[in-house]
Order: C-alpha cells, then sequence, then structure tokens
C-alpha cells in the first residue's frame, strides 16, 4: 500500500468513527427538486384524474409517489457513500417510515373523500400531510425553513377545510373556491420545495 493509499485509509477510518452513524442525517437537497416536481403534477392531474375515475387517479398517485421514493433512495444512497455509511441512518429510517405512512394513508383517503364526490377537499388534505412530514423534517435537520414551510401548510389546510363548510359544490373542478385551493397547492407543494433546495444547495 502507497503512502497515499494509507493516508486515504486513515482519514476513512477517522471519518467513520467520528460520525455517530445512528443519530447523523446526511440529507440530498436534490430530492426537494423531485418532490416539487411531484407535487406540481399532483396538484394539476390527481384532482382530475380522481374526478373522472378514482381508479386512476388513485393508480396514479400511487405510482408517482412511489417513483419518487424510489428516487429519493438512490439519492440518499449516493449522499450516504460520501459518508462511508453502508445503510440508513436511524433518523433517515425514522424519516422515510413517516412520510411513507403519511402518504399511502393520504393516497387511500383521497380516494374515499373522492368516492364521496368531494375534489375540492383533497387540495387540503394533501397539504396538511405534507404539513406534518415537514415539521418533523425540520425539527430532525433543524433548519427552521422547513418548519416554516410546515406552518404554512398545515395552517392553509385547515383555512381551505373551514371555508370548505360554507361551500356547497365541492365536486366542482372549475369553481373560484377550486382554482384558489389549487394554486395554494402549487405553491407550497410545487414552487416552495424547490424554492428551498436551490437555497440550501446555495448555503452548503
Amino acid at each position: 500500500m502507497s503512502d497515499k493509499e494509507e493516508a486515504l485509509a486513515h482519514l476513512s477510518a477517522i471519518k467513520s468513527a467520528l460520525i455517530d452513524k445512528d443519530t447523523f442525517f446526511p440529507y440530498n437537497y436534490n430530492a426537494l427538486l423531485i418532490w416539487g416536481v411531484i407535487g406540481t403534477v399532483m396538484t394539476f392531474m390527481m384532482p382530475v384524474l380522481m374526478k373522472s375515475s378514482i381508479v386512476n387517479g388513485t393508480i396514479f398517485s400511487l405510482v408517482l409517489i412511489t417513483l419518487g421514493f424510489i428516487v429519493e433512495g438512490f439519492l440518499t444512497k449516493k449522499i450516504n457513500e460520501d459518508y462511508d455509511i453502508d445503510s440508513c441512518t436511524k433518523k433517515q429510517r425514522f424519516i422515510a417510515t413517516i412520510y411513507t405512512m403519511l402518504t399511502f394513508f393520504a393516497i387511500v383517503l383521497s380516494a374515499l373523500i373522492a368516492k364521496q364526490g368531494m375534489i375540492v377537499p383533497l387540495f387540503a388534505l394533501w397539504l396538511f400531510m405534507c404539513g406534518i412530514g415537514d415539521f418533523v423534517l425540520g425539527y430532525v435537520l433543524n433548519i427552521r425553513i422547513f418548519t416554516l414551510l410546515a406552518y404554512c401548510s398545515t395552517l392553509s389546510a385547515v383555512v381551505l377545510l373551514i371555508v370548505s363548510l360554507f361551500v356547497e359544490n365541492l365536486s366542482s373542478i372549475e369553481s373560484v373556491f377550486f382554482y384558489i385551493s389549487q394554486a395554494v397547492s402549487f405553491l407550497l407543494l410545487g414552487v416552495a420545495p424547490i424554492m428551498i433546495s436551490r437555497k440550501l444547495k446555495e448555503n452548503q
């Protein structure tokens, strides 16, 4: 082994010893770009598909979300390799489990809500579920902007639900309230994650 190879091996051993792989949480901010794109597509496509066919809308959501998790898995694996982490840390598994449970619960609940003929409340549902996930992510990463996004998402969801109590037709995809809900969802689930990703990557 050359001196250079030996030095690199020592550095790798030191780095591995310094990192607490149970509590460390490396995060690839490119995943936010992926979820921003998925949030945008879901905002504009899922309600329309749910309106025409609950089965098609559910399958579409399931496939799109699963694809997002797969891509994020590859991104996580890539950044973990930079820290000589062979598998996910405990915090990564915790966050992944939280988001997985929230997301697939939201997909099933979306189908149930759509079955009752209500489409507009789907926006509030996804805003609230994603907001809860952002709260957890903000706490684990200790990044204030995630917590702020969580507040905006959950509060917007509550406001939309309250307004829904006074709206007669929640099945229309051509009403003013539908477009308002869609715009809020687009900003918080589509635009915001992309902007946060760019900002955090610049600060790295």
